[in-house]
Formats: structure tokens, C-alpha cells, sequence
């Protein structure tokens, strides 16, 4: 599923987030990319490096698996979070199919820019402008959790 391209899972989503009346909003647009095929592999090779002595300990404390998941998996795997938030949000900022399809009313900021710079030379400086606000998200997105992502990437592959 990794290698197949987005827009091969378009029409599915689309029956999907229709199905769950949720067009028209953010939802439709945040859950297909929360819920890629590389969010879950991400996610379960970085949690299979969790010593299992953890989790025995838990239990002979009485943990439930709703607690050892709450305090012990979530705050272990928080690094691959903000890993996945940082891909999603820029996988979805820069992605134009998808939003003109999931919205009716609301234009993408990337078709915006599409539609400034298309318009020639004279436009130049708009389209500048347009494209610094574009970058400002992402570069702040990508500088709040760079950290947890040197961190998932340089022990999500390691064998233990």
C-alpha cells in the first residue's frame, strides 16, 4: 500500500468520509493521512522496540491494559507522534487534489498559488508573498518537534 500513490485511494475515501458525513470538513482531510499505511508501520516498528519487561512489570502492579497503554506506551512512542503530525500536516499543506475534492467551498492554499503564478509576470510579487505565508506553517511545524524526529528515525530501524 506504501507504494501505491494517493490519488489511487481518493475515490475510496471519498466513500468513506461521505459514508461518515464528514465532507466538507477537517476530518475528511486529517483522517486518511492519520491512518496511511506508513503512520501504522511507523508506529508499530517504533513500539516493538518496547522492552516486553515493561509491560510484564505493569501487570504484576496491577496495571489494566487501558493503563499500561495510557502511561506506558503513549509516552514512549510520543517521538513517532510528533513524527507522523510533522509528515501528515505536510503531506496535507501541500496536497491540491485532495482538498478541492473533500471541499466544495473552500480553496487550498497551493491551487491559490497555482492560480497567481498562472496569471504571468505581472503577478510576481504576489505569488512571492503567497509563497512565503505557504512556508511559514511547516517551517514552524518542522522547528517546534525537529528533535522527536531525528529521535524516531534513528531508532525506529534499529534491531534490538
Amino acid at each position: 500500500l506504501m507504494l501505491m500513490p494517493y490519488q489511487v485511494t481518493l475515490v475510496p475515501n471519498y466513500l468513506v468520509a461521505d459514508w461518515f458525513h464528514i465532507l466538507n470538513t477537517n476530518w475528511a482531510i486529517w483522517l486518511p493521512g492519520i491512518f496511511s499505511p506508513f503512520s501504522v508501520y511507523l508506529l508499530t516498528k517504533y513500539m516493538k522496540r518496547i522492552p516486553k519487561a515493561l509491560f510484564e512489570a505493569a501487570q504484576i502492579d496491577g496495571a489494566g491494559e487501558w493503563m499500561i497503554f495510557s502511561r506506558i506506551v503513549m509516552p514512549v512512542v510520543k517521538p513517532a507522534w510528533f513524527t507522523l503530525i510533522i509528515f501528515c500536516f505536510k503531506d496535507i499543506w501541500n496536497s491540491t487534489g485532495s482538498n478541492l475534492i473533500f471541499y466544495e467551498n473552500i480553496k487550498p492554499l497551493p491551487s491559490a498559488l497555482g492560480n497567481i503564478v498562472a496569471g504571468g509576470i505581472s503577478r510576481a510579487g504576489s505569488a512571492a508573498a503567497v509563497s512565503l505565508i505557504m512556508l511559514i506553517p511547516p517551517v514552524a511545524v518542522f522547528i517546534f518537534s525537529q528533535n522527536n524526529v531525528l529521535e524516531t528515525m534513528s531508532t525506529s530501524g534499529m534491531k534490538d
